[in-house]
This record gives structure tokens, sequence and C-alpha cells, in this order.
């Protein structure tokens, strides 16, 4: 004689359902930009409410190494293997966009620097000034080129995807010369939110959702404050990378977006 099913009450099957629909899966994806996420996490900083987080991506050279196929993220050497087995170890072979409910690329080579503080820099009259029609250019040349853009524009076809470019270099770390040579220190945030604006309504047609730069972590125009800088390793040569503090302030406005799409 069979067993007899245990009686589970219809109350009981909807909460455990609205329990588990309840929590969200979401992963961070990137090259070493991640590493700001990841010190948020380990410092305590983050509020992951109802969030399953995970990381996938490789640093430095390694990950040149990862790559879109048929609509999914391959590994194409045994050191990038070996780097997301200390990442990943359960996704170490791949990642599809089915896997999570929603991504945020962070850095992944496209940098914050390389348009927005170029056009701060070109003011009217002053030499070297970008005209219209080469700024209507530089936008989607400068997502175009970044061939992590394009990957996340796939993904964006089956999930939600924020993006958040590498933010400005830290300041007190770039050189004086560089500054003077490069930044426009006077650049104002209703400056800088217009180009923010403008990155955002052109990822927007790609059905990707921008990460600004928080204003809180500027300073002089076009870098960021040294107190978000990395405080780890070698700091002295280190002008890129973000601490613990920047990845809770990114990955917090990611999800509250996220939230946002899901009412």
């Amino acid at each position: 004689m069979p067993l007899a099913k245990p009686t589970v009450s219809k109350k009981s099957k909807t909460a455990s359902r609205a329990s588990s629909a309840a929590r969200l899966r979401f992963c961070v994806f990137g090259d070493s930009h991640i590493a700001c996420v990841k010190h948020a996490l380990d410092q305590g900083l983050l509020d992951l409410a109802g969030v399953d987080l995970e990381f996938w991506g490789a640093p430095g050279p390694r990950f040149r190494d990862l790559h879109l196929e048929e609509g999914r993220f391959v590994v194409t050497s045994d050191g990038a293997r070996e780097q997301l087995a200390k990442i990943n170890p359960e996704r170490s072979s791949g990642l599809g966009p089915e896997e999570f409910d929603g991504f945020l690329f962070i850095g992944c080579r496209l940098r914050a620097s390389e348009y927005l503080v170029p056009m701060l820099a070109s003011v009217p009259g002053a030499p070297g000034y970008l005209s219209q029609a080469v700024r209507d250019l530089m936008l989607p040349r400068w997502l175009e080129s970044c061939r992590w853009y394009r990957a996340a524009r796939e993904f964006a076809k089956q999930r939600p995807v924020f993006f958040s470019p590498a933010g400005f270099l830290n300041d007190e770390i770039v050189s004086e010369a560089e500054v003077a040579r490069s930044v426009n220190t006077a650049a104002t945030a209703a400056e800088r939110e217009a180009l923010w604006a403008q990155i955002a309504e052109a990822m927007q047609r790609d059905n990707i959702q921008l990460i600004r730069q928080p204003e809180e972590t500027v300073t002089r125009g076009g870098l960021t404050c040294a107190a978000f800088a990395t405080d780890l390793g070698d700091q002295g040569d280190d002008s890129v990378h973000k601490n613990g503090a920047y990845g809770a302030l990114i990955l917090h406005q990611a999800l509250a977006e996220m939230r946002a799409l899901q009412k």
C-alpha cells in the first residue's frame, strides 16, 4: 500500500512560493572593478535583504579570455577558468542570462574618463573645442568600441542589465600635471549630469540602465574623491580602482532600480 502523501495546506504552499519568488537573484559581472562590490560585501556595507548575490568575471588580462558565444559567456583559457573557480566555483564554466534575475556590469573596460573628461574639458572658445558634430559621433563610438557593452546589450534582451562604467580617476594619485592637462576642474555637477543623461538615453535605447558615478564621490570637476579610492594593496600608483564604500553606493543604486522595475 503506498504511503500517504504528507498534508500541506494551500496557505503553506502559497507562502513558500511567495517567499521563494521574493528573493532576487542578482549577479555582479566585470573585470577587476567587481572588487569594490566584493569589498563592500566583506565589510558589511551592503543591504542584501531578499537578495542572493553572486559575482562572475576575471581580473586583469584574464578578462580578455571571457567571450560571448551564442548568447552565453564562456571561458577560453585555463588561467581565466582558475580565476573564476575562486570567484564563483559553481559557475566556472560559463554564464547565461537565464541564470539570474538581473545583472550589474561594472567596469568592463568602459571608462567614464575616456568620454566624460574630454567632453567636460571642451570649453567653447578654447583650443581643441569639440564641435557638436564631433560630440554626436563620440558617444556611440565610445559605447560600440567596448565589446562588453555589446555583450551587455545581448544579455539585456533577456534580463534587466545595469551598467556602471569605471569611475573617474582617483584624485591625489593622478599627477597634477595630468590634471592640468586633461581635467576641467571647474566643471559643474550640472554639466556632468547633462552628459550622464545623454549616456543614459543612449543606453536605454539598448534596454540597458546606466548606473552613474555618484555625485558625492566626484571632486575637482572630473576626478574621484580620494576617500573612495582603493584602500588595499599598493595605493601609490592605482588611480583606477575603488573601495568598498564606492562599491556599496553602486550596488545599492542598481538594486534600487531593479526593484523599481519589478513593481
